[in-house]
């Protein structure tokens, strides 16, 4: 572990329960966020979102509504 890490965990048990949760809430989003780019970027996943835009343009996809009326 390093420096940086003992230390932000030190200071991160000394928060409150709602500091904690903001705390979370934040690296929630950042985590988010950093995984988000980190798919655009991978060729497999660019491929498959190339793919269902090309089939929603065709018309190939099912409303929420339709969907919900099948079952």
């Amino acid at each position: 572990m390093t420096q940086a890490l003992s230390s932000a965990i030190e200071f991160i048990s000394a928060l409150t329960l709602e500091e904690k949760h903001q705390l979370w809430l934040i690296l929630d989003e950042a985590i988010a966020q950093s995984e988000e780019s980190e798919w655009l970027e991978d060729d497999e996943t660019k491929a498959e979102i190339k793919q269902v835009r090309e089939e929603y343009q065709k018309g190939n996809y099912l409303t929420l509504d339709a969907y919900l009326a099948l079952k």
